[in-house]
């Protein structure tokens, strides 16, 4: 439980705000700050290493090169706080509707799905070719049942650092359910058991319908482009001082035996040290972590660069300030819990840019779901563990009419293919599209002649669901503290599930929140316990 210190009263005009990364988690800080507390703009302050607002969620690209869709980019997203966030924003396209109601009214007029639901999640080999996975219901079996119950009724305390693979029998990992899950949240049976108990308690009742982006909201162009920039373009308009190029190295604190009050900031600002002094009313909130550190894209021609070199120099600079503090205390958590298993954690994604239409004619007349239906698209039987993305489009606002984009995603890159005979990260672009095209018995050399594939290795890329102990994890408000908060993937936050950017807006708002004393608290992650068990025992 977080022990909680008298804090001091904090006067929002009088208060300086010193939020570190600029990713979602601290944009949405930024937001919160001024909309609940009331805190100039001119008072927060945003540092960042990198060159500019994002973090992890940062498209790019063009037609000619090919275009890049980072994970978790896609043009859809789910959540309570996600939606108030974005309620209290204005559309930079309709000034007087806030970016929520722009969504609103973009799905409901302006580009409505095409179809009510989407016909196919999954695809298997069948003797005549690909043929669509049977995905409805439970089919698990009594004693993969019980198996289900029993975790989901767990305490976590009791599960601890256990994996899903201790908890569950063998054979639960070889049905079509585990291939649901696997595939929607990027979960392998390595990672935490606490972690997959979240996603049943939250997800269970929703797992049929998550493919189903009637169930989501859809922006109108990627995650990067309809609420990154936008959010950061207000953020400017209010004041709010960016800071790039600037690496945070430590903290100063106080006392150094039992850190409470951070009383500094050292940083490098263009390659100079910097020190900024921090007054125990104003605030810190900084982001630990990150799960695109060390990521490295590959081209149509080219492999990603090979993840096991320099592996520590890549890491460093975008992990250094959450290992300093936990040099600090233990209260900060654990980096090297998430560090040192970077054989578990990681994935390689790639986005695919098409000229003309001729991969979405197949992909319609194979699944019979229009694109932008459906949110997923797995190859069950991929030995890369494959799942495609297929948007509507255009994914980016300077796409041609005649470019289609699609992406993906791979569990076991380190797999060789099924038709590629090689790991996946060694292969390159125009390697990975004909693996795809080959599962689905596409013609190759009409499609690969017209196309560009971009690669990324992620060595990180579903670190947060790496198997842990409680206390690997800091409370966003660490114990015992007054004026720091800690957000982004690697934070603890009861009952919800990490790697999605509500885990990351939600960690703002309890931020916000608590260091300013605010009396709105974010909406409770939703949990039908009851309901679920009864949906098993069926």
């Amino acid at each position: 439980m977080t022990t909680k210190l008298e804090r001091p009263h904090r006067e929002p005009s009088h208060i300086q705000a010193w939020l570190i990364g600029s990713g979602i988690a601290t944009l949405s800080a930024a937001v919160y700050l001024i909309n609940d507390a009331k805190v100039p703009g001119a008072n927060i302050h945003i540092l960042d290493l990198h060159l500019g607002s994002g973090g992890g969620i940062n498209a790019s690209g063009d037609a000619v090169n090919g275009y890049f869709l980072p994970f978790e980019c896609h043009p859809h997203f789910h959540g309570s706080c996600m939606e108030r966030l974005l309620s209290l924003v204005p559309s930079q396209t309709q000034p007087d509707k806030s970016m929520m109601d722009a969504i609103r009214t973009f799905e409901k007029f302006e580009r409505p799905p095409p179809q009510d639901f989407a016909l196919t999640r999954a695809l298997k080999q069948g003797l005549l070719g690909p043929e669509v996975v049977y995905t409805t219901g439970i089919q698990i079996g009594v004693k993969n049942r019980m198996g289900l119950m029993k975790l989901m009724l767990e305490n976590e305390p009791t599960i601890g650092s256990k994996t899903i693979e201790d908890m569950l029998d063998k054979s639960f990992f070889e049905t079509t359910f585990w291939m649901l899950w696997a595939t929607a949240f990027a979960l392998q049976p390595w990672h935490s058991a606490v972690e997959f108990q979240r996603h049943l308690r939250k997800y269970l009742e929703d797992i049929q319908s998550l493919n189903n982006l009637k169930t989501s909201n859809r922006t109108e162009y990627n995650l990067y482009e309809s609420i990154i920039i936008p959010i950061t373009t207000y953020l400017e308009h209010e004041g709010v001082n960016f800071c790039f190029n600037t690496e945070v190295t430590n903290l100063g604190v106080y006392p150094e035996s039992d850190p409470t009050t951070v009383t500094g900031i050292e940083l490098l600002e263009d390659g100079a040290k910097c020190w900024i002094r921090v007054d125990p009313t104003d605030i810190v909130i900084a982001t630990l972590g990150s799960t695109t550190a060390g990521a490295g894209l590959g081209t149509n021609s080219s492999s990603p660069p090979d993840l096991s070199l320099n592996w520590e120099d890549r890491m460093v600079r975008d992990w250094r300030l959450w290992q300093k503090l936990a040099q600090m205390s233990p209260k900060f958590g654990n980096p090297t819990n998430f560090l040192s298993q970077n054989l578990r954690s990681t994935i390689e994604t790639f986005t695919t840019t098409f000229e003309g239409p001729e991969f979405m004619l197949l992909y319609e007349k194979l699944t019979h779901d229009r694109p932008g239906t459906g949110a997923m698209l797995s190859l069950s039987e991929s030995n890369w563990s494959i799942t495609l993305s297929i948007p509507h489009q255009p994914v980016f606002s300077g796409q041609s009419h005649n470019t289609n984009i699609i992406c993906g995603y791979a569990l076991s890159p380190i797999n060789e293919g099924n038709h590629v005979k090689k790991p996946m990260y060694e292969c390159c672009g125009e390697e990975i599209l004909i693996e795809v095209l080959s599962y689905l018995k596409f013609p190759i050399e009409p499609i690969v002649a017209t196309s560009k594939t971009i690669p990324c290795g992620m060595p990180l890329g579903t670190a947060p669901f790496l198997s842990r102990h409680h206390w690997n994890r800091p409370s966003v408000i660490p114990q015992h503290t007054s004026n720091i908060a800690c957000v982004g993937q690697f934070v603890e936050i009861i009952d919800d599930t990490t790697l999605t950017m509500e885990y990351s807006v939600r960690g703002a708002q309890i931020a916000v929140t608590e260091l300013m004393g605010l009396p709105r608290k974010p909406e409770k992650v939703r949990k039908s316990l009851l309901l679920e068990i009864f949906d098993l025992m069926i």
